[in-house]
């Protein structure tokens, strides 16, 4: 198989001075992590399907939903009693 290398392009440019480039690595912007503990309960198949689907509803059907509509009820029970 033959290659044609012609048709790759050369970067253009060079980098920007070290002194002149923000530092990303130092600049962390990432949230603090926080340890997790796992939280199982059992509940009725009805309230886990009728759950799910409000979550899904609320932060899109994807990995987490389920875990952020229970945060969002915890913090609204918190402040209600508080």
């Amino acid at each position: 198989m033959n290659t044609n290398i012609a048709k790759l392009k050369r970067g253009k440019g060079t980098p920007p001075p070290a002194d002149t480039a923000p530092d990303v690595i130092a600049e962390d912007t990432r949230p603090e992590k926080v340890e997790l503990k796992p939280l199982q309960v059992r509940i009725p198949k009805t309230v886990f399907e009728e759950f799910s689907e409000q979550a899904g509803r609320e932060y899109g059907f994807s990995h987490g939903s389920k875990k952020r509509l229970f945060l969002k009820m915890w913090e609204a029970y918190k402040a209600q009693i508080m």
